[in-house]
């Protein structure tokens, strides 16, 4: 089959808000049938708000405790965790303001819009004022086309969407960042806890809220990575979108997954943290070579330092979840990324299972083993599920021959002005 280059850019310029070189027999109108705001829409920012708000607000409650309490070095690596990301994202998220701003086919954002911005800026709350617009231009598009304004609705809906997809970016940021290293953290405290609490002086309260920490940032990590999807999918024109079963399928496998990684993680870090550093700084730089060798971002980078830079922040993502770089049949490189996890996390699942003794405390050996070999299984069994029954591709992939259809179809990383596809024709 001939493959032809699309080229979909999202602006707030309505004339650049269109897809070049459609394919033979297609008509513009479809691809905006679901340009439309509603309760799922909603549903899914009102989710990604309070994944987000309960994440950090369960951060500083700990390090309120650890200060009154005088455990320096929890608090020490629980700011550091809190801080770190929160930069990252307001320096990433100005920048994104500053090229808008520079960009002459967009409005001029008053000043007042400036000064909210700022102050959410400084007050490290990058994301959250991405989800306010998003919700902001969602309603100003469902009021539009309520009276019948479809230009000025579809400008509107494509604001949405360029904020839903900036947010979804910050959010892998804070994911990765942030929500990852504190559930290690916090799991590691309270292994060592239930292994040795003679020698712990952690009191009941902080115990609880180390166990509600874990089980948010968890959450927050699978949302984060299920949002991501979600938003790539509904920015792209050519996509098919992702309806509530695929959310929550998708939902429980990166759960799922992330649950038996960071298990895994924890157990080797609550031995060997060092280890488990050399470990992650391993995979890190594995994963990052092969992407910078192998899997040219073309696409989504203008020129070969950027791709090598988006190789190696792929390359930390990968010490804990998986996010395809490019369109296309993935099928085999899945195989391979959870073969690799797979390894790893049983080798330090032996690790611990050969330093520890099933006697001392049989609940926390086999529940800990257990669990990890569980997790990992369902997290595959979803990833299958996902894929075979409630992928948005199913819906197309029944009208096309198996030889042409993308089995496990990849949703790749995206910019919200400019996406360089690839269709079939």
């Amino acid at each position: 089959m001939a493959e032809e280059c699309t080229v979909v850019r999202f602006s707030r310029d309505s004339s650049l808000a269109k897809i070049e070189n459609l394919k033979q027999g297609d008509s513009p109108d479809k691809f905006s049938e679901c340009a439309r705001f509603g309760a799922f829409y909603v549903i899914c920012i009102a989710l990604s708000i309070i994944t987000y708000v309960l994440d950090l607000a369960l951060a500083c409650i700990l390090l309120y405790f650890y200060s009154i309490n005088g455990y320096g070095v929890y608090f020490a690596l629980t700011l550091t965790f809190l801080i770190l990301p929160a930069l990252v994202m307001t320096t990433v998220s100005l920048r994104w303001y500053i090229v808008d701003h520079d960009d002459p086919s967009l409005d001029k954002i008053p000043v007042s819009q400036w000064i909210v911005r700022i102050i959410f800026l400084l007050m490290q709350l990058a994301p959250l004022l991405r989800y306010t617009d998003i919700l902001i231009y969602g309603i100003r598009s469902k009021i539009a086309s309520s009276t019948g304004n479809e230009a000025k609705q579809s400008i509107l809906y494509r604001r949405m969407l360029d904020e839903d997809t900036n947010s979804a970016l910050l959010r892998l940021f804070h994911c990765f960042l942030h929500a990852a290293p504190q559930a290690i953290l916090q799991l590691v405290i309270l292994l060592t806890h239930v292994a040795h609490p003679e020698s712990s002086a952690l009191s009941i309260n902080v115990l609880v809220l180390q166990a509600w920490a874990v089980l948010v940032a968890l959450t927050s990590i699978a949302w984060s990575l299920t949002s991501y999807h979600r938003s790539v999918r509904f920015a792209r024109d050519d996509k098919e979108k992702m309806k509530w079963p695929g959310i929550l399928i998708a939902f429980c496998w990166q759960l799922m997954s992330a649950l038996s990684r960071v298990l895994a993680l924890s157990l080797l870090a609550s031995i060997f943290p060092v280890w488990m550093g050399c470990v992650c700084a391993l995979h890190w730089g594995v994963m990052s070579t092969w992407l910078a060798l192998g899997q040219h971002q073309t696409a989504a980078c203008g020129n070969r330092c950027e791709e090598l830079l988006l190789s190696t922040a792929l390359g930390l993502a990968y010490v804990l979840a998986f996010i395809s770089p490019r369109d296309g049949q993935t099928r085999y490189v899945y195989l391979a990324y959870y073969l690799v996890c797979f390894m790893e996390n049983t080798a330090a699942l032996v690790v611990w299972c050969v330093t520890n003794n099933s006697g001392d405390n049989p609940v926390l050996y086999y529940g800990a083993a257990g669990g990890q070999i569980v997790t990992f299984l369902l997290g595959i069994t979803f990833l299958l599920i996902y894929y075979k029954c409630c992928h948005p591709a199913m819906a197309i992939r029944s009208k096309i021959p198996s030889s042409d259809s993308d089995f496990l179809e990849s949703d790749r990383p995206g910019y919200s002005k400019s996406y360089n596809l690839r269709s079939r024709s």
